[in-house]
């Protein structure tokens, strides 16, 4: 007699680093479509002048307009941390065009995903 035995796992979705390297891929190459897969339904940006809470399509065509205008040329992230709520935070910095951004996002848990629920982008001065 045999006997199987089938051991069933559940398969977790991405982890929040995971999601952190999409997000930061899709900014190095101001890949919206591809970010914009990590809106909340409605988004805190700001950027270029608009601070705002916008949906998820308003939010989109704002980047759309803000990288056609600023070719991103690098992307990197200086620093990040958590909050007790479970929420994460990332600051970086971004060349695009012919300055340099200081970029920071949050991520929060929604329903088990991680969701950007604030971008902000801002012109460094100097």
């Amino acid at each position: 007699m045999t006997i199987l035995l089938l051991s069933f796992q559940s398969i977790p979705g991405p982890g929040q680093d995971d999601i952190n390297k999409q997000i930061v891929a899709a900014l190095t190459s101001g890949d919206v479509d591809a970010l914009s897969e990590y809106f909340n339904s409605n988004i805190d940006l700001g950027i270029s002048g608009n601070d705002d809470s916008y949906s998820k399509a308003q939010a989109t065509q704002i980047l759309k307009d803000f990288f056609t205008k600023n070719p991103v040329k690098s992307m990197k992230i200086t620093k990040q941390g958590s909050s007790t709520d479970g929420s994460q935070f990332y600051i970086g910095e971004m060349k695009a065009g012919t300055d340099t951004f200081r970029v920071y996002y949050l991520l929060k848990k929604v329903e088990g995903r991680f969701f950007m629920k604030q971008l902000q982008i801002q012109k460094r001065n100097g």
